[in-house]
């Protein structure tokens, strides 16, 4: 991994990173113009992440690009209250909501609309991995919500199933999903 500190932050960038670009380009997941989208609608993401925390003063320990996408580590403990750190959590989804309707409003349409609805709703599945478990774990104060979970990823599954036997979904969206489903089934099964 690459790790260069700017101020108090530190940018790193994995090797899965470039590794799952190119996998990406080379299977034919996608073309460069929809890779390019979807990685700005991910920068989008989460500035909507920084942008919050930045109206709480408070700002990130790390950010590093990594196979799965960006991670922003936040600070160290309780940003102040639960609604600050839902604002927080939420704030990647919010933006990218917006920017599919402005999208859709002003006919831009497209991949661009269509990469931001997508990676809002998968950000909001409740699993640990994304913004959605993280706000259902801080409202439910730490529950156990396993068989909720695998509820989700069975229903998803089945969603992404029939999609995909219709020839609407990429590849890729469904690598990503059993990627998350592995990380969800196989963290679970550790508790």
């Amino acid at each position: 991994m690459f790790r260069v500190d700017l101020g108090r932050v530190r940018l790193g960038v994995s090797f899965s990173f470039p590794a799952v670009i190119a996998l990406v380009l080379l299977t034919g997941g996608a073309d460069v113009d929809e890779l390019l989208t979807a990685l700005l609608c991910c920068v989008l993401h989460e500035c909507g992440h920084l942008f919050f925390m930045l109206i709480f003063r408070r700002r990130p320990e790390a950010v590093t690009l990594y196979g799965g996408g960006i991670k922003i580590t936040p600070p160290r403990g309780r940003i102040g209250s639960l609604g600050r750190d839902i604002a927080v959590l939420a704030g990647g989804c919010l933006v990218n909501f917006l920017l599919a309707a402005a999208g859709s409003l002003l006919g831009a349409g497209g991949v661009f609309t269509a990469a931001n609805l997508m990676l809002a709703l998968f950000n909001l599945m409740p699993f640990e991995y994304f913004d959605g478990g993280r706000i259902l774990a801080l409202v439910l104060d730490g529950k156990d919500l396993r068989y909720f979970r695998a509820a989700v990823i069975l229903l998803t599954a089945c969603i992404i199933a029939a999609l995909t036997l219709r020839g609407n979904v990429s590849p890729s969206l469904v690598l990503t999903f059993l990627f998350a489903a592995a990380a969800e089934l196989f963290d679970s099964a550790k508790d």
